[in-house]
């Protein structure tokens, strides 16, 4: 486009990772465009680009954060919409090596909503954006790029109903399109070598099923995490959420190609064989709401676009496209987030009008804050025995041994479970497990053997809850 119109960006995909790209472009650019394949609803509905909007959904504290960073006011439209706010560690709990984490007050929060509503209350508020339009239905063949094939110009799209493609210019591409991305071939197609990629697959899939919560519940939890226990050769993991005063969402997860089943009867038998039969107790008795949903495509999928020695400007890949998480921990929407901060610094630094430069620096900068997450997926996924593309180094092993005991520990010691918590809400990295302090928690609480705890029940969480307030 030429210098004297005005600058446009374009935005692949409008997932949540899309969603925040096109909030943080709009402040840079003078028009910002955002496709989708998809007819994108007017009400918070299902559709095919999003398949696994109807499981188990987490919004991890630090994606609250930033999601109130991005859109002031946001939390008290989420609250008049009907989404709640909870404590992760007062309102929710994990079920771990060492039994039900302490319930406490602390500073970690999320909002608990479906999927469907959470993604349409964030595109509701973009919309909203004078700057930011939506073209649906329609799908993106390839990039277009100058005459040296050294930047970026805009993109080709085929629309629903249309047979011939149209060319869109833009200043700035953003692919957001997720884990269907074409970005390695469009690169190949300008001539670029396509980013090396790693594959760490621990052959993970679930089955979720939407159920009226039983009267007469005693428990007063509005979420609850139930960890595998590979080390003893239990792969099956599983977690409730509560949506609102009559609905919940029950999600059962299997590694190790130990898969959830989809049929009733044993859906309900796989609950029962989780390390508690928490949730087996909670939906023994429940109103289905919905059919069993299965899913399976879980794999960590890592693009690096950040080591391409020779890459076009004006072109960038995140969330997903970039690099894909084992969905049943929960942190693509977070990391998304953090993502669209750093795209929010790298633009502030440079201005929409010097774009050279960008897209590696932005690539390096998704790399490092990505790394966290991707430790904690791949590192619990590399402890299965299946599991292909990666096995744990000795360093590796020596930390998962560690975390182990920190989680043994854990359950009886509120510091050491706060720390956890901050770091699976990507509040802190990893590292923070290390600090000396929490070590020393660690290794004093490994010598001084806490007595076992009662495994969870409905009446015990509730009990608990009373003393912790």
């Amino acid at each position: 486009m030429s210098q004297n119109q005005p600058r446009q960006a374009i935005v692949i995909g409008a997932s949540m990772a899309g969603l925040l790209a096109a909030r943080v472009l709009a402040d840079h650019f003078d028009r910002v465009l955002v496709l989708d394949r998809d007819a994108l609803p007017d009400t918070p509905e299902y559709r095919s680009g999003t398949p696994q909007a109807r499981h188990l959904h987490l919004l991890l504290a630090r994606g609250e954060q930033v999601l109130n960073e991005l859109f002031p006011g946001i939390e008290a439209e989420f609250a008049a919409r009907g989404a709640q706010r909870a404590s992760v560690t007062q309102d929710a709990a994990l079920y771990t090596l060492g039994g039900l984490t302490p319930r406490h007050a602390s500073d970690l929060h999320t909002y608990i909503s479906a999927r469907i509503s959470l993604e349409w209350m964030v595109r509701q508020r973009v919309a909203q954006i004078p700057n930011v339009r939506f073209l649906t239905e329609v799908t993106v063949k390839h990039l277009t790029a100058d005459d040296t094939g050294q930047t970026v110009t805009g993109v080709v799209v085929e629309s629903r109903g249309h047979a011939e493609p149209d060319t869109i210019e833009a200043d700035f591409v953003v692919d957001a399109s997720g884990r269907g991305s074409q970005a390695r071939a469009w690169l190949q197609a300008l001539g670029y070598d396509a980013p090396a990629e790693t594959v760490i697959n621990g052959f993970q899939g679930y089955a979720t099923r939407w159920y009226r919560r039983p009267v007469g519940v005693k428990t007063d939890l509005k979420g609850i995490g139930i960890q595998a226990r590979p080390t003893e050769g239990n792969y099956r993991s599983g977690g409730f959420v509560e949506i609102d005063d009559e609905r919940m969402i029950v999600t059962l997860m299997g590694a190790n190609k130990d898969y959830p089943p989809t049929d009733e009867a044993e859906f309900l038998e796989y609950a029962r064989t989780l390390a508690t039969p928490f949730l087996y107790d909670l939906i023994k008795d429940a109103e289905p709401l919905s059919p069993i949903y299965g899913y399976r495509r879980t794999e960590n999928r890592f693009v690096h676009y950040e080591q391409m020695t020779r890459r076009p400007e004006a072109f960038v890949v995140m969330g997903d496209a970039a690099c894909a998480f084992n969905p049943t921990y929960g942190q693509g929407m977070t990391v998304a987030a953090l993502e669209a901060l750093e795209l929010q610094a790298v633009l502030r630094a440079h201005g929409a009008d010097q774009l050279d430069g960008v897209a590696a620096e932005f690539q390096t900068r998704l790399a490092k804050v990505a790394q966290g997450a991707w430790l904690l997926a791949t590192g619990e996924d590399m402890s299965f025995p299946e599991t292909v593309g990666g096995r744990p180094t000795l360093p590796m092993r020596v930390a998962q041994l560690y975390i182990r005991h920190l989680l043994t520990v854990g359950a009886q010691d509120e510091a050491i479970s706060y720390a956890f918590m901050r770091v699976m809400q990507l509040v802190d990295q990893p590292a923070a497990l290390f600090r000396p302090q929490i070590v020393l928690r660690v290794l004093l609480r490994t010598v001084v053997r806490p007595q076992p705890l009662p495994e969870p029940t409905l009446e015990a969480a509730q009990t608990q809850t009373a003393q912790a307030v």
